[in-house]
C-alpha cells in the first residue's frame, strides 16, 4: 500500500507504472496479482491526479492502457 503524501508523480513514474500495469488485474483468480494490480491503479490514478491530468499525462497512460481503458484527452472531469 503506498503513502498517497509521498511518492514520486513525475511522468517518468507514470510511465513506469503504466508498463507495470496488468490492466486486467480485476479478473485475476490469485488475490497476490489483483492485490498488486489495483495498488499500482491506485497510483497511477494519483500521479494523474498530481500532474493535472495534463495532455502528456493522459497520451502515457493512453499508450499503454488497452483501447477500453484509454482515456480522453480533454473532459470536462479533469479539474
Amino acid at each position: 500500500m503506498m503513502n498517497i503524501l509521498s511518492f514520486d508523480a513525475s511522468l517518468e513514474a507514470l510511465e513506469s507504472a503504466c508498463k507495470a500495469q496488468d490492466f486486467y488485474y480485476m479478473y485475476s483468480d490469485d488475490h497476490r496479482v489483483w492485490s498488486e494490480g489495483f495498488d499500482r491503479d491506485k497510483r497511477i490514478n494519483a500521479i494523474l491526479e498530481k500532474l493535472g491530468h495534463s495532455r502528456e499525462a493522459i497520451e502515457i497512460f493512453n499508450h499503454y492502457a488497452p483501447e477500453e481503458y484509454q482515456r480522453p484527452l480533454e473532459s470536462k472531469y479533469y479539474l
